[in-house]
């Protein structure tokens, strides 16, 4: 617990620094904000509305201040394009950012665990190679294209799956249907990257003498793979899925503006574009306190893996 501590401590101040920069956005337009958000044609009270709105005459040290002290009670301003409560809008987004976020993860490690393991048992087979090639191909290809790709497959091509769209999980079916492609176009891009990295610690850590040894007594090789090698080589996993977690609010605007998808990638994606800075500011500072929440429940994980990591002073 008290490693923790210092940890939560340095995560309050990466959220106060970023919290600092997101007010600093507006300031950021050549010339007024307002101006630059409403045009020129904008009438002086429409101008005093939109400052007086956005806090724009107090700094952004004050405008965090200010903007934490409404937060904490609920309010997270009012969006300049719909006029919704920014707390009503993403409320509605975070559901499905997250379904899909937990899909995603879930199938990305279903492929990665058994391709991983048995790569790293038969390294250099043709299992290895082949998996190899893939994972590399889909490291290099980045999600957009993948994205397309799926569509035109699946899609365009086989026409057994809906190219974009979503629809309600009171129609179980059709709520599958539209959730395929995009989960497969996370998931694919995550278990390469994942294979890899278990692939080579499991590698290192079946070199090691203990696995020798427990190999030199008959040992079989799944029992030995998931009971003695895959947890002490799982550290470099638990990191890349931690921060998997936390970025996928910010990751997810390219996959949610390709399938259509009304998540928080796509409200991010529509409130840049129109410069709504109240959804703007909200988004990232959410993601912002994900990823630290995140980073700290990670450490707190590796306590459990491995307890020897718990004693790794910070570098």
């Amino acid at each position: 617990m008290t490693a923790i501590v210092p940890k939560f401590v340095r995560g309050v101040v990466v959220l106060v620094l970023l919290g600092t920069l997101t007010m600093a956005l507006p300031l950021l337009l050549t010339g007024n904000p307002a101006i630059a958000v409403l045009g020129t044609e904008a009438t002086p009270e429409q101008l005093a509305a939109f400052t007086a709105a956005l806090d724009l005459e107090a700094s952004p040290p004050e405008r965090l201040v200010h903007w934490l002290g409404r937060a904490f009670g609920g309010d997270l301003g009012t969006s300049l394009v719909t006029g919704l409560p920014v707390a009503e809008e993403i409320g509605s987004r975070l559901p499905v950012t997250l379904e899909l976020l937990l899909c995603s993860q879930v199938l990305a490690l279903a492929i990665t665990l058994p391709v991983a393991m048995r790569s790293a048992w038969k390294s250099g087979g043709i299992l290895d190679r082949i998996a190899t090639l893939v994972t590399f191909v889909l490291i290099s290809t980045p999600a957009f294209v993948l994205g397309v790709a799926l569509i035109l497959a699946l899609a365009v091509g086989a026409t057994v799956l809906p190219a974009t769209g979503w629809a309600d999980p009171s129609d179980p079916v059709a709520h599958l249907r539209h959730l395929v492609l995009p989960v497969l176009t996370i998931a694919l891009t995550e278990a390469a990257v994942l294979t890899r990295v278990l692939r080579a610690d499991l590698i290192a850590t079946l070199g090691t003498p203990y696995i020798l040894a427990a190999r030199s007594r008959g040992l079989s090789s799944w029992r030995l793979l998931v009971t003695r090698a895959l947890r002490p080589s799982s550290l470099s996993t638990v990191t890349l899925v931690g921060l998997g977690l936390g970025l996928a609010f910010g990751g997810s605007v390219l996959v949610e503006t390709i399938f259509a998808v009304p998540g928080m990638g796509r409200l991010a994606a529509n409130a840049i574009a129109a410069r709504d800075f109240p959804v703007i500011e909200a988004i990232v500072l959410f993601s912002g306190t994900t990823v630290v929440l995140v980073g700290i429940v990670v450490d707190a994980v590796y306590g459990v893996i491995d307890p020897r990591a718990q004693h790794v002073p910070a570098r």
